[in-house]
């Protein structure tokens, strides 16, 4: 409760210096399950090549995104998202940013109660340490030659962090897709290039995939998809919100903190190369659960306010 009575304090002195007073949202299952329900449409709208691989912290992210909803929510700060032209940003962002984030800590919840975060699928011993292999060389190649490239870079520090089967499958996808937009910088490679190793990369990951895929029971598949698909939407949500946010306040030094990135915030092992996965029979991973293994949920849970959303940007 300290979290809570903080944040008390806190809305009191805001409104005493004339800013924006704000409550942050208190999450419950009962609440989260009614989120799930109500975006159940708009999950299911969601095509494939839309969805977001899940490599961070989530549970951490979405509390973090919860902050900042509680913030943008307050009548002041809604009206200046509100005073953005309709046909460049849609205030239903924000509107329904609280819904997306309790959709995705009751997803979150079930996925771990259903075991899709920590399957124990075994996996061929040559089969990881050959993908080991080729994401170490692509990687290599791609952070020595495109890390300073500014369209690149943002896939880099998005594939740079996690550890785990199913996150290695994915790197080896991103970085194929890297190799595919900058083909002539990496052919030029004469130490790491490999002509087949994109294709590769994404012979291995399918092997991968669908290795762990067949491990999980059908209820896990199905919980797995809905937590997959919800964060998709919430990412989608909350970055259409901070990107407008980043502009509004464009004048404010502290806008960056103000409004993270959510994939800096969930990032796990943050400014630490991840470990890769070591191959072999009985490997089980968790992939991409968040903090803490249980699975239940913790009713009334209140997030800790960020420090950075707690002041109206200057």
């Amino acid at each position: 409760m300290p979290a809570v009575t903080k944040s008390k304090k806190r809305s009191v002195t805001a409104a005493a210096a004339g800013e924006p007073s704000y409550a942050p949202p208190i999450y419950d299952p009962a609440a989260g399950k009614k989120a799930l329900e109500a975006l159940a449409p708009e999950l299911d709208r969601l095509a494939e090549a839309e969805l977001i691989t899940v490599r961070v912290d989530v549970e951490a992210a979405t509390y973090a995104a919860l902050g900042v909803v509680g913030f943008v929510s307050s009548p002041d700060v809604r009206a200046r998202f509100a005073r953005l032209p309709r046909e460049e940003f849609d205030v239903t962002h924000v509107d329904e940013l609280e819904l997306a984030c309790f959709a995705a800590l009751h997803a979150l919840a079930e996925a771990r109660a259903a075991g899709a975060l920590e399957t124990e699928a075994r996996l061929p011993v040559a089969l990881v340490t050959e993908a080991l292999e080729v994401e170490t060389r692509m990687q290599a190649l791609c952070e020595y030659q495109l890390a300073d490239d500014p369209a690149i870079k943002p896939e880099l520090d998005r594939l740079r962090p996690g550890t785990g089967h199913r996150d290695l499958a994915n790197d080896l996808l991103g970085y194929a897709r890297i190799y595919e937009l900058r083909a002539d910088v990496v052919k030029a490679d004469p130490k790491h290039y490999r002509a087949d190793d994109a294709a590769h990369a994404r012979e291995l990951a399918g092997a991968m995939i669908q290795k762990l895929s067949t491990a999980m029971t059908p209820r896990a598949r199905d919980a797995f998809d809905r937590y997959v698909r919800v964060w998709t939407l919430l990412c989608l949500r909350y970055e259409e919100v901070r990107a407008a946010a980043l502009w509004l306040w464009r004048k404010s030094s502290r806008t960056q903190e103000r409004f993270p990135s959510l994939f800096a915030v969930g990032r796990p092992n943050s400014g630490r190369r991840k470990e890769a996965p070591k191959g072999g029979e009985g490997n089980g991973r968790g992939d991409g659960g968040g903090a803490g293994s249980g699975s239940e949920e913790e009713p009334g849970a209140t997030p800790v306010v960020p420090e950075l959303v707690t002041e109206s940007p200057g």
